[in-house]
């Protein structure tokens, strides 16, 4: 029996059924794409939907509805395979508005998201929640935008990343529309085709009329029309390898503000594909901050907009902050920057423009600032317009601030209002071509100004800071105590409270109104030695009350005797120099004065030459050249400075022809020395064995072992040796005669014999050169020739040295002398003699292979040399004959070591250390005087040591009974002079 079911069970009915539905649809579903599928798909709340590699869901229509409340992680689609809508669009939302939604989007490398419509579209406005797209693979449409994302306006967070292998393109339209607070980073490509009509948008990245959006970009992003644009404003990061262009239009454009900071580059083009296309690098319609430190250009434009012919700008803005960094580059085929409001008026706000690199401007100028905005530019980098006008700052009261490096090609205009340049480097710099300014201000450095009746107002310039003006300046210029004006240009008055400078190399300055040299300020007045200067020129009044006048004279013979005019002022002259001072050292200026002109003569004064040297030798030589009272040198030397006299007069002395002596000495001592190391290698401290038979018992006394005794031929009794030589000495400065270094370098021949048991003698000859090098220009040579004799007597371990040599010497010497217009090369030839004698006993203590032997010496040496005259200008000398005699005495002590090798032969090292004290007077002094005339002088050079330690070390290798061969250094060491030598030397016995 059927029963009838009551209204309130049908009731319970439907509600438990809606209830299990329900809670049937929250349960979080997870379906994983794997083959092809063709059905579309809804999902909400906390769905995920995986497709695979091999998996696709290709649809006729919408193929995934994002519907409703996304709550929790989300609805989170990942997709590594292929999802296609071939007729409408692949991810949609539906449901309501106001329901909470969080989406993540993953399409991974090789996964493809392509719609016929939008490939992915937020239809809905969600309230709260957020959006993420990751994209590696590409998402495509082929009639909307791959992201339309423009619902999307209220604070949800947007993420867009494409990354590297990414592409996100449209077909035929805007390739993204974030929405509104998106933020967008791509590593890969965003991109959309080119315009077809002039009606079709193809941005890269649209916001329409969203707020709140950024952009970094390290990818490309290229729009058919503009790379990205904007209505209401975005940020934009461009990395250094991001690339943004707008193909027929902007790379970056704004219809509201916007904030662009450029690493990478940034186009606007123009393609021709359409009528119209205005290819800005970055168009900021209102207010925006740009800094710049890569490429932002633009590459062309044609048509119209509005009825203005479009025009490209690497910038085209409507007020704001332009930062462009060293080595960054703004450029456009048209215009480098333009600043108005889109129709060629004022801008919207003021603009700082701060340029480190390179702006230009191919066809149209550099930089143009519409309007009457109080604008400031600053620059220390290149700008350019290929219209011959490199910065227009149009009207209002702008500013123009340069620092060093700063350059324009082409007319900088200050336009209309107070425009004032400022100049505030301390590495100074250059400018000119200008026009329209009021007002200069020097701050710091030293600049060189070139415009041409420009600044009517005049300016200042501060302490510290100097200007060299070669142009027409209009109005009146202050120059601060401390500060520097100078240069040919005219100026409409000058008020100095600083330096005003008049050269011949500068010029003098011209001013057309008057001249104020207030109570304290100088005139520097430069004039040249042959006599040319620049009169400073008054077309008004010229007052000088209590100013200081300071003659700068240039090197050179100096018409001293002449005279020259230093200010003429067609409205007079008023007042009178408070004093003179010059930079001559000898003449006295003096000043006569006239009504409408100043004029300048030097007188010599009563300072003599040698008060300014700093020697006795240039003391001496300027005593005598001062009694020439006349003459070549004299006239340059009376026009010096106090420093070029002080360095002249010692160059003048010729101090070095005294140090000749010293030197030769030096070099010479080479001969003694290679004698007693010829006779010491005789006796028994070279514990060799003597060449005479009878030396046997007197080395077995010493405990030579009998191996070694018998090393050398005992029937020899001759010896033939040689030794090269070569030696570097220094001799220091002494009394301002500057030092002197000698090489040396030769070789000696000797033989001796036995002429009885206990005596030996011998002979030597050779040859050497020396070459001399000084300082302050001295050089020269001298070619020697040796001849000596020696001899030895050795009675047990008591040995007793003789030798005597004489030199013949062949010398050249070379001086220069550079001073104030003097040019010379003093050359002198000169023949010299000198003799040496020493004689030495040493007595040894040694024992068995080793042996001490302490010794005492007397040396003698003397030198002389022939007067004669140098070759040469005004410079040359006389010099006269000079003789110097030395006497020294020498304690040492000699330790010697005989080593016999396996294979026979002996090696022999030794070592010497000696004390030489130097008797008697130490200093060379000759006496010369000018060819040119004048009394003569004497002059002291470089001096001899008084005491100085004296270092031997070396070795010899006995080869064979009757050849031995030797090398050694030997040094000479004290405060004044040192030498250095090596010596080799090969000896045989007959």
């Amino acid at each position: 029996m059927l029963h009838k079911p009551s209204p309130l069970a049908l009731s319970i009915a439907v509600v438990l059924a809606s209830l299990a539905a329900e809670t049937a649809h929250a349960v979080p579903v997870s379906p994983i794409i794997s083959d092809a599928q063709t059905s579309s798909r809804t999902l909400a709340n906390q769905d995920t939907l995986t497709v695979t590699r091999t998996g696709s869901l290709v649809t006729s229509g919408k193929s995934l509805d994002l519907k409703g409340a996304a709550t929790g992680s989300g609805v989170v689609i990942d997709n590594s395979g292929l999802l296609q809508s071939t007729t409408g669009r692949v991810v949609d939302t539906s449901g309501s508005d106001s329901t909470t939604r969080f989406y993540q989007i993953i399409n991974r490398e090789g996964g493809r998201i392509g719609g016929y419509d939008d490939a992915i579209r937020m239809n809905n406005p969600f309230s709260a929640g957020s959006l993420l797209i990751d994209n590696a693979g590409s998402i495509t449409s082929a009639t909307g935008q791959a992201l339309d994302l423009d619902k999307l306006q209220s604070a949800a967070a947007t993420t867009i990343i494409n990354r590297a292998s990414g592409v996100i393109h449209s077909d035929g339209n805007d390739a993204i529309r974030p929405g509104g607070n998106a933020s967008i980073t791509n590593y890969g490509e965003i991109s959309s085709s080119d315009m077809v009509t002039a009606d079709t948008k193809n941005d890269g990245i649209d916001f329409q009329g969203a707020a709140g959006g950024q952009v970094e970009n390290h990818g490309l992003i290229s729009g058919g029309r503009h790379g990205i644009t904007t209505d209401m404003g975005a940020t934009l990061i461009n990395h250094a390898d991001g690339v943004i262009i707008g193909r027929n239009g902007s790379g970056f454009g704004s219809d509201g503000d916007g904030t662009v900071i450029n690493y990478g580059r940034i186009s606007g083009a123009y393609n021709g594909l359409v009528p119209d296309g205005d290819g800005d690098g970055v168009d900021i319609d209102y207010t925006g901050r740009i800094e710049n430190h890569g490429i932002i250009e633009g590459l062309g434009a044609a048509g119209s907009k509005d009825g203005s012919p479009n025009g490209s700008e690497g910038i085209a803005m409507g007020g704001g902050t332009i930062i462009n960094y060293a080595g960054a580059i703004i450029r456009s085929v048209d215009r480098g920057i333009l600043v108005d409001d889109g129709n060629g008026n004022s801008g919207f706000s003021s603009t700082t423009l701060e340029n480190h690199g390179t702006i230009s401007g191919e066809s149209s100028s550099g930089v143009t600032l519409s309007g009457d905005l109080d604008d400031t530019v600053i620059n220390d980098g290149l700008i350019l317009g290929g219209n011959g006008i490199a910065l227009e700052m149009g009207g209002g009261n702008d500013s123009l601030v340069l620092l060093s490096g700063s350059r324009f090609e082409g007319l900088v205009d200050g336009g209309s209002g107070r425009d004032s340049v400022t100049l505030d480097d301390a590495a100074g710099g250059s400018f000119g071509n200008s026009s329209n300014f009021e007002w200069l201000e020097v701050k710091q450095g030293s600049w060189a100004l070139s415009s041409v009746n420009d600044f009517s107002e005049g300016g200042e310039v501060f302490s510290g800071a100097s200007l060299s003006n070669t142009g027409s300046l209009l109005g009146t210029l202050q120059v601060d105590q401390g500060a520097t004006y100078s240069g040919s240009g005219s100026v409409g008055g000058l008020d100095v409270a600083g330096t005003l400078v008049a050269s011949p190399t500068l010029g003098a300055a011209h001013v057309t109104g008057n001249l104020n040299l207030q109570s304290g300020s100088t005139l520097s007045f430069g004039v040249e030695p042959s006599g040319a200067h620049a009169i400073v020129q008054v077309d008004g009044t010229a007052s000088i009350a209590g100013s200081h006048l300071a003659v700068q004279a240039g090197s050179g013979n100096w018409p001293w005797q002449s005279s020259v005019q230093v200010i003429s002022a067609t409205g007079g002259v008023s007042g009178q120099f408070a004093d003179v001072k010059s930079n001559f050292a000898f003449l006295t200026p003096t000043l006569s004065y006239s009504a409408n002109s100043v004029d300048l003569q030097l007188i010599r004064n009563d300072v003599q030459f040698g008060d300014l040297a700093s020697s006795s030798n240039g003391r001496n030589a300027g005593a005598a050249l001062q009694s020439q009272n006349g003459g070549a040198l004299y006239n340059a030397l009376v026009t010096s400075d106090a420093s070029n006299a002080s360095a002249a007069l010692e160059q003048l002395a010729g101090a070095s022809n005294a140090s000749l002596a010293a030197a030769t000495i030096v070099g010479s001592q080479q001969v003694g020395s290679a004698m007693l190391n010829a006779v010491r290698q005789l006796g028994s401290s070279s514990l060799l064995a003597a060449t005479e038979r009878n030396d046997t018992p007197m080395l077995a006394a010493t405990g030579v072992p009998s191996e070694a005794r018998n090393l050398n031929d005992p029937n020899a009794s001759g010896r033939l040796w040689v030794q090269g030589i070569g030696s570097h000495g220094k001799l220091d400065e002494h009394n301002k005669s500057g030092d002197l270094q000698q090489n040396t370098g030769g070789t000696l021949l000797g033989a001796d014999w036995a002429v009885t048991p206990d005596w030996r003698l011998g002979v030597l000859g050779g040859y050497s050169h020396t070459d001399l090098d000084g300082s302050g220009g001295v050089s020269g040579d001298i070619d020697s020739w040796h001849l000596g004799a020696y001899a030895l007597h050795q009675s047990g371990p008591l040995a007793l040295r003789l030798g005597a040599a004489y030199s013949s010497h062949d010398g050249e010497s070379k001086r220069r002398v550079e001073f104030d217009g003097v040019s010379d090369r003093p050359k002198g030839d000169y023949d010299a003699d000198s003799w040496q004698a020493f004689a030495e006993t040493g007595y040894s203590m040694g024992s068995g292979r080793l042996s001490a032997e302490p010794y005492a010496r007397l040396d003698y040496q003397r030198y002389e040399r022939d007067s004669y005259d140098e070759k040469g200008g005004a410079a040359a000398l006389h010099v006269d004959s000079q003789d110097q005699d030395n006497l020294s005495s020498t304690l040492g002590l000699r330790i010697a070591r005989l080593d016999t090798l396996s294979n026979g032969m002996s090696f022999t090292p030794r070592l010497g250390l000696g004390w030489r004290h130097t008797f008697g007077d130490i200093d060379s002094e000759t006496r010369q005087s000018f060819i040119a005339g004048g009394d003569a002088f004497s002059v002291q050079g470089t001096a001899l040591d008084r005491n100085s330690l004296l270092l031997d070390v070396g070795f010899d290798v006995g080869l064979s009974a009757r050849n031995s061969v030797g090398i050694g250094y030997s040094g000479q060491m004290g405060s004044n002079a040192q030498n250095h030598a090596l010596i080799a030397q090969w000896q045989m016995a007959f």
